[in-house]
């Protein structure tokens, strides 16, 4: 039995003994989402195949076991990448605090723990691909009004397609600027391994539509362990917000020279309407833009971002990107998004410059 199946079987034990013992009880909500995307590209080198796609199709069950213990068990059922997304269950006994057991994000950076909901761009930035999504392990977290700590340590990924042990932490601070501003200052780390000794860095040309990667270091081998750093900041000031990352992350190998990989994305957000970017103490990240008239709110956003997979003989490539973004929130659950992503990424066989018009239809329940 996979660890997916005894963490579900785990809830629903935990369901039918919170039944079974009174007032306790817990209840069950039900949702999930839908992301359909249609891509269009210009090619430059590499022919890159425009398409549609249901980006993401996930359901949940989530809920209270007790009133200190809560779960979530969630599946993606999106033709490209089924799998088991958060399955866990949680402790919230403590003030400001909560410990997670199961599958769950290790605490990367600012665009990572933002959900796919709610980021403000369909595809997160290049320097994602540094950053640890999902694994197995324990979490905490801590939070008050000014800051926000957490730690994990994990081990596979909970459906197989990576296994290792790594360490994560992230600490965020909000100086007080007054009402209806807020200032984000992170910092992210990790280190962690793969069983096999191996690491692979890729990255498409922010769109998912077509499986090209625009720059890629294939599969370096005897790898010892990976060290990541991130520094984070955001800024929101009514309408106005802004945010950026820097992430490096060192590849330690046993038989050569050690390889280093870097990037960073800073993007800008105006909304035309009387909106904003509502933001969470507690997971120190962005949450539901709710438009604050039955019209529904505009979003005006634009994006540069990076990556350089080059260090000593490893030419994995560079990569620039810019893009243009408009969103119409016609209510919190139903969104409309159109990106135009003008790419370039230099490898050793050449430079691609591809470009893309990305459209998506996104909706909650």
């Amino acid at each position: 039995m996979n660890i997916t199946k005894k963490l579900l079987f785990l809830n629903i034990t935990l369901l039918f003994l919170g039944q079974a013992y009174g007032q306790d009880a817990p209840n069950i909500e039900f949702g999930g989402r839908i992301q359909a995307d249609a891509t269009y590209f210009t090619n430059d080198v590499f022919k890159y195949t425009d398409g549609s796609e249901v980006r993401r199709a996930r359901l949940f069950v989530r809920g209270d076991l007790t009133e200190d213990w809560d779960y979530k068990f969630q599946y993606d059922f999106a033709p490209d990448d089924p799998e088991s997304k958060d399955v866990y269950i949680r402790y919230n006994g403590f003030d400001n605090t909560r410990i997670t057991i199961g599958n769950f994000k290790v605490f990367g950076g600012l665009e990572e723990l933002t959900s796919s909901n709610n980021t403000t761009f369909t595809e997160r930035g290049l320097p994602n691909a540094l950053v640890k999504g999902r694994r197995v392990g324990v979490g905490y977290q801590n939070w008050s009004q000014r800051y926000s700590i957490a730690v994990a340590a994990y081990g596979h990924e909970a459906n197989n397609l990576a296994r290792g042990r790594g360490v994560s932490g992230r600490f965020a601070y909000r100086p007080n600027l007054g009402e209806g501003q807020l200032l984000h200052l992170g910092l992210h780390v990790a280190r962690d391994s793969d069983d096999d000794k191996t690491t692979r860095l890729r990255a498409r040309p922010e769109t998912h539509q077509d499986s090209h990667r625009l720059i890629d270091t294939g599969t370096l081998t005897g790898v010892d362990q990976r060290n990541t750093l991130g520094f984070e900041v955001a800024y929101v000031n009514g309408r106005f917000s802004a945010q950026g990352e820097m992430t490096t992350q060192d590849v330690k190998l046993d038989f050569s020279p050690d390889f280093s990989a870097d990037g960073s994305y800073f993007y800008a957000s105006y909304f035309l309407t009387d909106d904003t970017r509502p933001y969470s103490n507690t997971d120190a990240a962005f949450g539901t833009v709710r438009p604050s008239s039955d019209k529904g709110a505009w979003e005006l956003a634009a994006r540069f971002s990076t990556l350089d997979l080059n260090d000593g003989s490893v030419q994995g490539g560079k990569a620039d990107i810019v893009t243009l973004g408009l969103n119409y929130y016609m209510t919190s659950d139903l969104r409309f998004e159109a990106m135009y992503v003008m790419a370039e990424g230099k490898t050793v066989i050449g430079t691609d410059e591809p470009n893309a018009l990305q459209l998506r239809v996104r909706y909650t329940f």
